[in-house]
C-alpha cells in the first residue's frame, strides 16, 4: 500500500464508495515542515479529506480547502488536483501543542472548500465548523449542498491515513425508504472497522472484512503523490503586480536580491536585480530601470 484512492459500488444497495490511502505524500508534505505528530493528525485529515473530495466530483481542475481561526489553526491550506496531485500546509499558534482537540483548535474559525476547474467558474463553499470532528463537519456540508446521506470516517496513524467515504444514490421510483435502509446498513457495518484495521490492511481485504456478504465491486486505484505547482513564472507573475520602481528598491534594500519561498514546499527562488530589470523590461516595454 502506498498512496492510493479508489472508488466502490455495490451491486445491489444504492450506495457508491470512495476509499484513500496516504503514506509517502503524507510524509513529504509533513517532513517538510517537520510538523509534531498532533499538528499532522489535522493536516492528514485535511490532506485525505481533500484528495477524496477531487477524485468524487470530478474535474478537470483543482480542489482546495482553506481553514483559518483565532485559535490554534491560524492557517490549514490544502489542494488536489484531477491528477491526484497534492500538497498542503499549516500554520499553528503553537508549534507544540501536544493534544489535538479540533473543536478547540478551530473555535470562531471558517472552512471553505474551493472548486476551480480549469475551464468555467469558480465555485466556493463554506462548511459549518459546529461538529466535534473533521470529518462529521465534511459530512453535514455534502449532505446538505447535494441533499443525500453521507458517511466520512478518516484514520490517521504515524505512517499513513486512511479515509473511507460512503454517499446514498439519488432516490428513484419511490424507493427512498429502501435507500434510507441501503445507507444505514453500510454506515453501520462501516462503524465496525477498528483503526488499526484501517491503518494496516489493503484496500481489497479492509472492504471485504466489511462487505463479504454484500456485491461489491473496487475500481482500478487512482496514485496521489506530493506535487507542488508552485514555479518560477509563476513567482514572476507575483513580483510583476509590484511597481517596477518599488521592485527594484526592494531588491536593494535586500543585498541586491529578492528571494520567494514557496510556503506548500519551501522551495527558494532568488531573483538579482538584474534579473528583476530584464524582467520588467521584457513584460512591460520599458528600458531597464536603475
Amino acid at each position: 500500500m502506498s498512496d492510493l484512492i479508489q472508488r466502490f459500488t455495490f451491486a445491489d444497495l444504492p450506495v457508491r464508495g470512495e476509499i484513500i490511502s496516504l503514506e509517502h505524500s503524507f510524509h513529504t508534505i509533513c517532513d517538510q515542515h517537520q510538523y509534531s505528530h498532533t499538528l499532522r493528525h489535522l493536516l492528514g485529515e485535511a490532506l485525505a479529506a481533500t484528495a477524496l473530495m477531487a477524485d468524487i466530483i470530478k474535474i478537470e481542475g483543482k480542489v482546495s480547502l482553506q481553514l483559518q481561526s483565532p485559535s490554534q489553526v491560524k492557517l490549514l491550506v490544502t489542494e488536489c488536483n484531477n491528477n491526484g496531485h497534492i500538497r498542503g500546509v499549516m500554520h499553528p499558534l503553537d508549534p507544540d501543542v501536544t493534544h489535538y482537540n479540533f473543536k478547540g483548535w478551530t473555535e470562531g474559525g471558517t472552512l471553505a472548500i474551493t472548486i476551480e476547474p480549469e475551464q468555467g467558474h469558480r465555485y466556493q463553499g463554506i462548511v459549518s465548523l459546529e461538529k466535534d470532528s473533521f470529518s462529521e463537519c465534511l459530512e453535514d456540508y455534502f449532505t446538505s449542498s447535494e441533499q443525500l446521506p453521507t458517511y466520512l470516517k478518516l484514520y490517521v496513524g504515524k505512517e499513513r491515513i486512511t479515509g473511507i467515504f460512503l454517499q446514498a444514490m439519488p432516490d428513484s421510483d419511490n424507493q427512498g425508504q429502501d435507500n434510507k435502509t441501503a445507507f444505514e446498513h453500510v454506515t453501520t457495518l462501516a462503524e465496525t472497522i477498528t483503526d488499526e484495521e484501517a491503518l494496516t490492511i489493503s484496500h481489497h481485504d479492509l472492504l471485504f472484512r466489511l462487505y463479504h456478504q454484500d456485491k461489491v465491486t473496487l475500481y482500478d486505484e487512482k496514485s496521489i503523490k506530493f506535487q507542488c505547482s508552485c514555479s518560477r513564472e509563476r513567482n514572476e507573475r507575483a513580483l510583476l503586480t509590484i511597481e517596477p520602481q518599488e521592485l527594484i528598491q526592494l531588491a536593494e534594500e535586500h543585498n541586491g536580491q529578492i528571494e520567494l519561498v514557496c510556503d506548500f514546499c519551501s522551495k527558494k527562488e532568488v531573483f538579482t536585480q538584474q534579473q528583476l530589470a530584464e524582467l520588467i523590461t521584457t513584460n512591460q516595454g520599458t528600458g531597464a530601470i536603475n
